[in-house]
């Protein structure tokens, strides 16, 4: 009886990975940028986003700005120049931004923010073109945030733009 209960467990729990349970993973595009999120994410416009994407539990957008548009960066500025005016522009004094990637690779930090009596967290990914910089900011609720953070980060590493669309 026991070996019987135990092989239907390991039929049904071999069913459940195999069968692919929860979203797929999907990539989302707009004006050669893209980033690979889940199909529980829909594509919607946002006036000053490239990529603007939308769930129940947290959304993804997509800001390009052009290094001519930037007071203070150009295309001789770094990464880290361009992260920094980010915190500093949204007075975030206690956030620190880390690295993922290396050389040429992405920025990022993470705060929490009230808005409309809503505690939320944000994760904050910036990228440097060859005419522009770019940032990308995933948020959730506050209190969700733990469950989506690892996810959020593995987004964040699929994000990709054409540079010969930058031009």
């Amino acid at each position: 009886m026991k070996r019987k209960i135990l092989a239907i467990l390991l039929v049904a729990t071999s069913f459940f990975v195999f069968a692919g349970c929860g979203p797929q993973a999907k990539t989302f595009s707009s004006d050669g940028i893209s980033i690979m999120a889940n199909s529980d994410f829909k594509q919607t416009s946002k006036y000053g986003h490239a990529l603007y994407l939308e769930s129940d539990y947290a959304t993804i957008s997509v800001k390009r700005e052009k290094m001519a548009d930037l007071s203070g960066l150009d295309e001789n500025s770094q990464l880290r120049d361009y992260t920094d005016s980010v915190i500093s522009n949204n007075s975030l004094n206690d956030v620190t931004a880390q690295n993922f990637g290396g050389t040429g690779g992405y920025d990022y930090f993470s705060y929490d923010k009230n808005e409309n009596n809503n505690d939320l967290t944000y994760f904050v990914t910036t990228a440097k073109g060859s005419d522009s910089f770019y940032l990308v900011t995933m948020q959730s609720k506050k209190a969700d945030f733990k469950t989506h953070e690892e996810n959020f980060k593995t987004w964040a590493k699929s994000f990709k733009f054409d540079v010969e669309n930058e031009k």
